[in-house]
């Protein structure tokens, strides 16, 4: 008789130990299909995401999985049984055994509802390890009390959805924990962060917010090619720009306020300060506080020694995100930035150098040091 495993879970986000646990029950023929139901959150704690982006990680993650499917259901509501679930799932499937997959400290939990023993009856358990909690000894306690079940033998899952989220606040990939396309699409959508896309949009034109969408694609595809943080690189995209549009004059006046620069081409040029100011607001005003972040935002258009890869990432997708208009070198940095991101920069700095000395106009001294250090990294 088929084997359906059913694998509920608030999946907020999936991450690599979920996955892990769906190959060992299939690898070990301890199931023929595994249907991975996302549920709400549980009442103690606020969603963190809608639900529908949930699911679409979740779709996302067991793609190219065989005898994998995800739910038509809609997610459980938070303290629905499963047992309507399994319902459900008998009324679609037919004729199969049904067996739910739990980890041993989830397992221990249900010890306490007063409808497990209904659960029992419906379902095998299929019970995998967790840290600090002993599968057999659960197994063997609740066994009188009509459980079914068998243990996926594996190593035990070291990691939980909250880490994650702790890891993705702090503007990393959780790398290790995290598929590495599923970490992609939670940078792209701004998931597990403030809504960013929403709080720069009143302050810029139409114009403006395409680019800043454009800059936040193309820095997460770099910085995923390049080995940076693409939380971090998606956040510092967003705000790149959100003072580019400000009066001159109040940019001035912010930058002596805080005594941002003594340089006199940054301090007479839009161009060149709103970087700076930027920086002011990304801390002020979005509460970011990473100093990468920070500092690929600050330096994104003028450059420094020594960038970091965020900031180099930021730098080049600023000039060469698909929206921007023809102008001489951009197929260049276009060939160059997803196998050589340092000469990719080089090559922006040096035509911006050009075309304003063309104009008869002073450029950053900042500028000018971080084409001599990547000059010289070149060398090496």
């Amino acid at each position: 008789m088929r084997r359906i495993a059913v694998f509920a879970g608030a999946f907020d986000p999936i991450h690599l130990g979920h996955i892990q646990v769906i190959r060992s029950v299939l690898e070990r023929r301890l199931a023929d299909q595994v249907v991975l139901m996302p549920s709400s959150a549980p009442p103690y704690r606020k969603p963190t995401i809608p639900s529908a982006a949930l699911r679409g990680l979740c779709a996302a993650a067991v793609a190219d999985m065989p005898g994998v499917a995800l739910a038509d259901e809609k997610p459980l509501k938070s303290g629905q049984s499963i047992i309507e679930a399994i319902r459900g799932l008998r009324q679609r499937y037919g004729k199969a055994e049904y067996l739910y997959i739990v980890g041993a400290d989830k397992l221990a939990g249900l010890l306490h509802w007063s409808k497990a023993p209904k659960l029992f009856s419906l379902c095998c358990f299929l019970v995998y390890p967790r840290e600090g909690y002993a599968a057999q000894d659960i197994i063997r306690f609740a066994s009188p009390h009509g459980l079914r079940a068998e243990l996926v033998e594996m190593p035990q899952v070291r990691v939980s959805s909250a880490m994650v989220r702790a890891e993705l606040k702090k503007l990393k990939d959780a790398s290790g924990m995290l598929d590495p396309e599923i970490a992609r699409m939670i940078a792209l959508n701004g998931l597990y962060q403030l809504p960013y896309e929403t709080m720069i949009r009143p302050y810029m034109s139409q114009r403006r917010y395409q680019h800043t969408l454009g800059v936040r694609d193309l820095a997460v595809a770099l910085a995923r090619k390049h080995g940076a943080s693409m939380q971090a690189a998606a956040v510092a995209a967003l705000l790149h720009d959100c003072a580019k549009e400000m009066k001159l004059g109040l940019m001035q006046a912010m930058a002596r306020h805080w005594q941002i620069t003594d340089d006199p081409a940054e301090m007479a040029s839009n161009a060149l300060l709103h970087g700076k100011i930027a920086a002011i607001f990304a801390q002020q005003r979005y509460d970011v506080h990473d100093e990468d972040v920070l500092n690929a935002i600050r330096y994104h258009t003028t450059g420094r020694p020594g960038m970091s890869k965020l900031e180099l990432c930021l730098f080049v997708a600023d000039k060469a995100e698909k929206g921007r208009r023809p102008y001489p070198g951009l197929e260049e940095i276009r060939s160059l930035m997803f196998d050589r991101l340092e000469a990719a920069a080089l090559v922006s700095m040096r035509g911006a150098k050009s075309f304003v000395a063309g104009r008869g106009e002073s450029y950053s001294e900042e500028t000018d040091a971080a084409m001599n250090y990547l000059e010289g990294q070149a060398a090496h």
